[in-house]
């Protein structure tokens, strides 16, 4: 039926704010339960799509509060699944109503679409959200193992419908997460690809802690493997150049197994 740009509307009954989150999420799906006004069309078709973009705005415009995305952009796709073209105009204002499971904008819809006061006035559509948002990629190439910094990272605009994997667009919940594996320039993050930074990593200097019937001492060793707190890992003493096992306590800080 139609496939236009929007730039999100914003509901004020949708504004959101710290324990007050609850009653706004009720009083917001309250809404996509109410008839959808549709005064300004002139025939059941435009009342159709009109009543669809309504929802579906509404719908967008909720998730983009409840996740804090900004400066979001979208475009609709709806096609209806029922021939329309002999539905006199509806009188009251239509209703529409998700078919099952839970609406999210992110995912192919079907909905009905009826006239309250006609019956047999009912049709299903299915609907694409695509929707466009700036999200954190690689400014540069990370190596694996190593920690993002502010200036790995860049803004790219997205169609998020199609981003299967997830996205991310806090910089504080990325900056001195460790890549995985080896990131490519202009790659779309997601918590897949990142760790928790190691807390010791192969190569590395650390001191070796032991400690045997109330006595304490230390030394130096090199880890032969990353580690996080609580990590069995493989450290070469560097005074006796022997291979031990020894306990990630935290940053370059280990403890012997024995």
């Amino acid at each position: 039926m139609s496939s236009k740009p929007h730039k999100a509307a914003f509901f004020p009954l949708c504004q959101t704010g710290g324990q007050r989150w609850g009653k706004t999420l009720s009083a917001c799906l309250a809404l996509l339960l109410l008839p959808i006004t549709s005064a300004l069309a002139n025939s059941a078709s435009e009342q159709i799509e009109q009543a669809v973009s309504q929802y579906l705005e509404a719908l967008i415009e909720l998730e983009a509060q409840r996740q804090g995305w900004q400066d979001l952009n979208h475009n609709l796709n709806i096609t209806p699944l029922t021939d329309s073209s002999g539905f006199p105009p509806c009188s009251q204002p239509v209703r529409v109503t998700q078919t099952s499971g839970q609406p999210s904008p992110l995912e192919r819809l079907r909905l009905e679409v009826r006239c309250p006061d006609s019956p047999g006035w009912s049709l299903l559509v299915s609907t694409q959200q695509n929707l466009f948002l700036p999200v954190l990629v690689t400014a540069t190439t990370v190596d694996r193992g190593q920690p993002l910094e502010a200036g790995h990272l860049k803004w790219q605009r997205i169609n998020i419908s199609r981003a299967q994997r997830g996205f991310m667009v806090r910089e504080d919940e990325v900056i001195g997460l460790s890549a995985r594996r080896r990131l490519r320039t202009d790659q779309v993050l997601n918590p897949s690809l990142l760790s928790e930074a190691a807390a010791v990593r192969r190569g590395q200097q650390v001191r070796i802690l032991a400690r045997q019937h109330g006595i304490e001492a230390s030394t130096l060793g090199e880890a032969l493997a990353d580690g996080q707190p609580g990590d069995i890992i493989r450290v070469r003493n560097l005074s006796s150049d022997k291979v031990i096992q020894a306990q990630v306590l935290g940053p370059a800080l280990v403890t012997s197994t024995w």
